[in-house]
């Protein structure tokens, strides 16, 4: 392309242009989520909408859901190999949901259009989006039992559905005769406005501008990008990062399936080995690459280009390493309706904390470092004949308010959302009772939820509601989701992970009979009698009777620093607040809560010691097998607020006490304790109702006075995960 400097095309020029496709990209997806009827869309924002070149590199995309527009760039280069759309011409549109085409689980519908200028492929437009239904084995497209991808359900190659401007009706009634909820049909439509929309407003660009202009700017974009990140990485320290993290059951056999992530960074570039990741599951949880990508993408837009364009020139920084046949690059048939919750979101948590554990090690960035968000999400879909006589399929999207992550200097934000999805939103309660058969009888924070630390993590929240006039009496439910058994959402430099998640319902409540009575609505189980069990946290669907009350909580936030450190007047705030219990407060923070709701300096200070102590007295050493964490500084360097090398660059003292750990170019595992405890010990609802004896927390600590260096969840007898970082 001709410089940037070029009088023709100057840096504001390019700067005006290029902010005119993201605002481009940005408006499809509102005119998508705008013609939708769908609550996954108007309430959860399950959209992703993007342009690209006409080679198919992504050049901007809109703020949704970030793995989705990740994926429409594959989607393109399907779409231009394929034998059944050698012929691609103006006002064309192509559909594709296939994952081992470029989508990411068959629910999501993505749709393509080429964008010609006097007969020239200049750029594509795409949209994708959350569907409803899919027609597989279970209503909402989450098919538990599926053994292969051909059970669950609608799965297409790209398809031309709109042909030179002309919708195929063939196509659009073939697609409508597959699924069970007739509003995936008006979500199709949506898509289709979507695109021509975004297909006008480049033409009109291209009109005031120039193609030459379009070009330029797309081109540039990318080469912007690129170097903006390799600028940043190389002023990151190099180094090498281990993380595992763990998907429990796969809807068939109630086992353990890691993902391992080794982050290596080395000047100017990033390398994500996934060696060591389980082979594919027997049922929904695997993606295949396109999700792999989408979640390495996704973890390194947020932690690394909060201020950089999202687009081809990210990923031309990484190199992306996994064997086919893995639980997130699974081999055909897999199943993977369940993707999104399981292979993408579990592989965006490793990467997250391998890329905030370099951040960590670099005191200019060491406040971009963030805990790892709401870990998992999940999938409470419910179906049936709605009050208004119309068949459905929902989801429940209130798990979109996932607990933030905690940062360095602050607590992470309650509720905030799902890590992969930039513009996060609950549904409405009023608009869902309206809209289905259910009457929500509570949903609120969680306390307890977010994860431990002298900053806490965000709390995620706790829902319950029953059915509620449906006139057939026929409503159906299903769970699917990740993270029953243990936390997924990690600490950080000593920070204890948020809450799991859980399901469980009530059969045969008296909701009904309070009701009449005048009694009002329950706020807490306790009030329900009926017979409750705590259900598997992926199960085939089961009847829902008017009276039942379905009830859940979702994944929050993980913690930063020691709880010890944290300011005792904060904990008597999150008490006060209803974010942190009593019992909480004074077992996990050592903080003491008089009668007033004030912490008691003298009873904190005693009760900190004493678990101090403790915590010496059950330490052990640890055998660090082949994992090492390596602090190999040249000059002094913080990690977080916990290990620092001095000013000479020879010893690893801790932050706390002082003491000198080892030197530089020690193993320093080997000059820490650890203490195994149950999952229990990071608070309460950390999986102890699906609790098999497989998980412990690993509690790292400095062996003079206890700070807790690290906090990890893992397999029992399990190697530690390990850090090696070169400070420049």
């Amino acid at each position: 392309m001709g410089s940037s400097t070029s009088p023709d095309f100057d840096p504001v020029t390019f700067e005006v242009l290029n902010h005119r496709l993201l605002t481009i990209s940005e408006e499809m997806g509102i005119n998508y989520m705008r013609c939708s009827g769908s609550n996954v869309l108007i309430t959860g924002n399950d959209a992703a909408s993007a342009i690209m070149d006409k080679e198919g590199a992504l050049v901007s995309v809109g703020p949704y859901i970030v793995t989705q527009g990740n994926v429409l760039p594959l989607i393109v280069r399907s779409t231009l190999s394929s034998p059944q759309c050698e012929e691609i011409k103006d006002g064309d549109i192509f559909i594709c949901n296939d994952p081992y085409m470029g989508a990411i689980h068959a629910p999501d519908f993505a749709t393509v259009s080429p964008i010609f200028y006097k007969e020239e492929l200049v750029a594509w437009v795409g949209a994708s989006g959350h569907q409803l239904d899919t027609g597989g084995m279970d209503p909402g497209g989450f098919s538990v039992k599926a053994v292969d991808i051909h059970q669950e359900g609608l799965r297409m190659p790209p398809v031309k559905l709109v042909d030179q401007g002309q919708v195929r009706e063939d196509v659009l009634n073939w697609i409508i005769n597959q699924v069970r909820d007739p509003l995936v049909g008006l979500d199709v439509k949506g898509q289709i406005a979507c695109l021509i929309s975004g297909r006008q407003r480049i033409l009109a660009l291209i009109d005031e501008w120039g193609i030459e202009a379009l070009k330029m700017t797309m081109e540039h974009s990318i080469e912007f990008s690129a170097e903006k990140l390799r600028d940043r990485l190389g002023q990151l320290p190099d180094g090498e990062w281990r993380e595992v993290q763990y998907i429990d059951h796969d809807g068939h056999e109630d086992r353990i399936y890691q993902i391992v992530c080794t982050l290596t960074k080395t000047g100017r570039k990033l390398s994500f080995d996934f060696s060591g990741t389980s082979p594919n599951a027997k049922g929904l949880i695997n993606c295949t690459y396109s999700g792999l990508q989408a979640a390495v993408l996704s973890a390194v837009y947020i932690n690394l280009c909060w201020d950089i364009p999202w687009n081809q020139g990210i990923r031309d920084c990484i190199d992306i390493i996994s064997e086919i046949g893995t639980v997130n690059n699974c081999e055909y048939p897999a199943p993977c309706a369940m993707a999104t919750i399981s292979g993408v979101i579990v592989t965006i948590d490793a990467t997250w904390r391998c890329l905030s554990q370099m951040l960590l090690a670099s005191e200019e960035y060491q406040e971009e470092a963030m805990a790892v968000w709401s870990g998992t999400s999940m999938a409470p879909i419910f179906a049936g004949t709605s009050q208004h006589g119309f068949a459905f399929a929902a989801t429940e999207m209130s798990h979109f308010g996932g607990g933030g992550g905690a940062r360095t200097y602050a607590d992470g934000v309650d509720t905030s959302g799902i890590v992969f999805n930039t513009t996060p939103n609950m549904p409405n309660v009023e608009d869902q009772e309206s809209e289905y058969p259910v009457l929500y009888l509570y949903r609120r924070h969680l306390c307890d939820s977010g994860g431990a630390g002298k900053f806490r993590g965000g709390r995620s929240g706790e829902l319950a509601y029953t059915v509620y006039d449906s006139p057939e009496n026929d409503l159906v439910g299903l769970f699917a989701g990740t993270g029953a058994e243990m936390p997924n959402a990690i600490g950080l430099a000593g920070g204890m992970p948020g809450s799991a998640i859980l399901i469980g319902r009530c059969l045969n409540s008296n909701i009904f009979h309070r009701l009449k009575k005048g009694e009002g609505l329950p706020t807490y189980l306790d009030e329900i009698d009926g017979t409750r069990e705590i259900m598997s946290s992926k199960h085939e669907r089961v009847s829902i009777n008017t009276g039942d009350v379905w009830h859940h909580c979702w994944q929050a936030g993980g913690g930063y620093g020691d709880p010890l450190l944290r300011d005792e007047a904060s904990c008597a705030t999150d008490v006060l607040r209803g974010a942190v219990s009593r019992d909480s407060a004074r077992r996990i923070y050592g903080v003491v809560i008089k009668d007033d709701g004030t912490a008691d300096s003298l009873a904190t200070k005693e009760c900190r010691q004493k678990i101090r102590e403790d915590r010496l007295n059950s330490a052990t050493s640890i055998n660090s097998d082949d994992s090492m964490m390596i602090l190999n500084g040249s000059a002094r360097m913080k990690y977080g607020d916990v290990l620092h090398i001095d000013d000479q660059g020879k010893s690893v003292y801790c932050s706390n006490c002082h003491h000198e750990l080892c030197r530089k170019e020690n193993n320093l595992l080997n000059c820490l304790v650890e203490i195994r405890s149950p999952l229990s010990a990071a608070g309460p609802v950390r999986g102890e109702d699906y609790d098999h004896g497989r998980f412990h927390l690993r509690q790292i600590c400095c062996r003079e006075c206890a700070t807790l260096i690290d906090v990890q969840v893992v397999l029992k007898n399990a190697p530690l995960d390990s850090m090696k970082v070169i400070a420049s």
